[in-house]
């Protein structure tokens, strides 16, 4: 949430922060999953209702919305989170692990739960930082995106093209990984982190 906001907005995301941190300090007491998973809920209700307050007016995004997406920046992110449970489910394959059994996501028929579990901490390092990246430099426009009644805001071929480059690029970028100390692309550190489970 930090690295969204400058200097001329930061305060606008400062008290989401200062709560996230506060629930952040309440995880080491939960004895349950589903306090755990309470607290990443309210953590995420945090987080989307800052950012709508960090992002460029034009971009009228108030929250995450999905099935249907209400504006761009909810199909944007929907999409990318697709893409990232795909590379989720991937790495965790590899690892010799089953997508599916959970530790926080519930099991669910045909959800892999344990790649929810494992994209969490990179999705706003990669599909979030891509979304608004591609938005605010025009890799990807707001004539690129379709809006039905029905249907509600889905992504055109074009943006669809050139948002899973943006994302390609952003899993090739270097960033050093936490618990190994190395320097690793996103997508080996999902990689790292599917063999850490």
């Amino acid at each position: 949430l930090q690295r969204f906001t400058r200097r001329d907005n930061h305060e606008a995301a400062a008290g989401a922060v200062r709560q996230i941190d506060q629930l952040l300090a309440m995880l080491p007491d939960c004895t349950t999953r589903d306090e755990a998973m309470g607290i990443e809920r309210a953590a995420a209700r945090e987080y989307f209702g800052a950012l709508g307050r960090v992002v460029p007016e034009d971009l009228r995004f108030t929250g995450r919305s999905r099935q249907p997406p209400e504006d761009i920046i909810n199909a944007a992110l929907s999409y990318g989170y697709a893409i990232i449970l795909s590379e989720a489910v991937s790495a965790l394959c590899a690892a010799g692990l089953d997508p599916a059994i959970g530790l926080l996501h519930a099991e669910q028929d045909r959800r892999p739960s344990l790649a929810l579990d494992l994209m969490e901490e990179f999705r706003p390092l990669i599909v979030d930082a891509v979304v608004f990246r591609c938005l605010a430099t025009g890799i990807v426009r707001f004539e690129d995106f379709d809006t039905a009644s029905d249907a509600g805001c889905t992504m055109n071929a074009k943006a669809r093209h050139a948002f899973l480059g943006a994302c390609e690029r952003r899993m090739l970028t270097l960033f050093t990984h936490e618990h190994s100390g190395r320097r690793t692309s996103c997508r080996a550190g999902l990689g790292l982190q599917a063999r850490a489970l």
